[in-house]
């Protein structure tokens, strides 16, 4: 398996008073992984974004200003030629009714050691590389804490490491520095900027989020209802893809893991651009890529697609091809009509063969005479 490193680096602060000033209403900590073999590739772009927009100082989120958006989007766009992903954790401050998450060890150390469970599920050769925080002291018994609770070495498993590196040595950590602050103004409220969305729809090929808590809310739209959004409908396929991800995501069959990591993507894609039909060619490489699962398409379209459809989520597709959660009745619609171009031929074939057969047999013989082609015959029979 190829060894990947992932930096980390966080934005906004620990405490949980979200209404006073200064005081982030979210937190996000942020991971950008690059493999072993684009380190050399990666660095090499970072340095010349460094020298094009930085003056080859240290590449910080903080130092691209609020209002300059279009500066911003062009450093997001020569950062995203670079091999990676990004894997974020929005953490809703507000949710936050435990008293332990309020001291401020215990907030860092539980939501770092949530990213690097989450990735050690999918990778087992990660390591991870994280800014500076407080004392040599501190950091060092944040290391051992990670390393007891998520990392466990064995014989098997001796590459995993959690180390802090200093962001003015490091580029790939002033990567994640500028990703996390970019990302902060789409998903921050104190931060929140007009244009904001377009840094998501830039970044979404390479972004994977998990919102905490796990609340339908965080994936949903503002926007109010109109002829291309319904939130009605947004929101029932949010809970219904909700409720599946809750029933299974403890499970370890392959076919799961790849259908929940599936629904994530397509709830932030819901959220990023919900008219965006995803081609088949792009999931199977995203499942093939970042969590290693490949498919041929028969069987994606059957044991992925297939199942969950089956499942009772609605995952709807156009004739263009692409699939997508549904916001608003043309998304439905396509769907069905989708299907109806196909059934409404082969039921009108079906009848024809049974009327002939029927009266070639004088009504002695008909195809669907069996128990097992009682509701097929009623439905053929309305046809009439």
């Amino acid at each position: 398996m190829t060894k990947i490193l992932a930096h980390i680096d966080e934005f906004g602060t620990n405490s949980i008073q979200v209404h006073k000033d200064g005081v982030s209403s979210h937190f996000l900590i942020c991971a950008t992984l690059i493999k072993e073999e684009n380190l050399v590739s990666g660095q090499k772009i970072i340095d010349q974004v460094r020298k094009t927009h930085f003056q080859n100082s240290e590449i910080k989120s903080s130092k691209v200003k609020r209002a300059h958006h279009a500066r911003r989007l062009t450093i997001l766009n020569d950062l995203n030629e670079i091999d990676f992903t990004i894997y974020v954790i929005v953490v809703d401050k507000k949710e936050i009714d435990s008293e332990g998450l309020s001291i401020k060890q215990s907030f860092y150390k539980y939501f770092n050691k949530l990213l690097v469970t989450d990735l050690n599920r999918i990778n087992s050769k990660i390591t991870f590389i994280a800014d500076q925080i407080g004392t040599a002291e501190y950091q060092k018994s944040f290391q051992k804490y990670i390393e007891n609770e998520v990392t466990q070495y064995d014989l098997f498993n001796e590459t995993k490491l959690f180390e802090f590196s200093d962001s003015k040595e490091n580029n790939l950590v002033q990567l994640s520095d500028f990703i996390v602050g970019s990302l902060a103004k789409c998903f921050d409220t104190k931060h929140f900027q007009e244009h904001s969305s377009d840094y998501l729809k830039l970044l979404k090929d390479k972004l994977n989020v998990r919102f905490w808590p796990n609340n339908v809310g965080n994936y949903l739209r503002t926007d109010k209802e109109t002829e291309n959004f319904d939130p009605k409908i947004a929101d029932l396929s949010l809970n219904l893809v909700k409720d599946y991800i809750a029933k299974n995501e403890k499970k370890v069959e392959t076919d799961i893991t790849a259908q929940i990591y599936l629904l994530k993507y397509l709830m932030l894609i819901q959220k990023v651009s919900p008219h965006y039909f995803i081609q088949t060619h792009e999931l199977m490489d995203k499942l093939k890529n970042e969590i290693g699962l490949e498919y041929s398409i028969r069987l994606f379209r059957k044991n992925i697609i297939g199942n969950l459809r089956d499942n009772n989520v609605i995952i709807v597709s156009s004739n263009s091809g692409g699939y997508k959660l549904p916001v608003n009745k043309s998304d439905l619609t396509e769907f069905v009509n989708r299907y109806n171009s196909i059934l409404q031929p082969m039921l009108s074939r079906m009848k024809k063969c049974r009327d002939s057969i029927l009266l070639g047999s004088m009504h002695e013989i008909d195809i669907l005479e069996y128990p097992e082609y009682q509701s097929l015959k009623e439905i053929i029979e309305l046809k009439k």
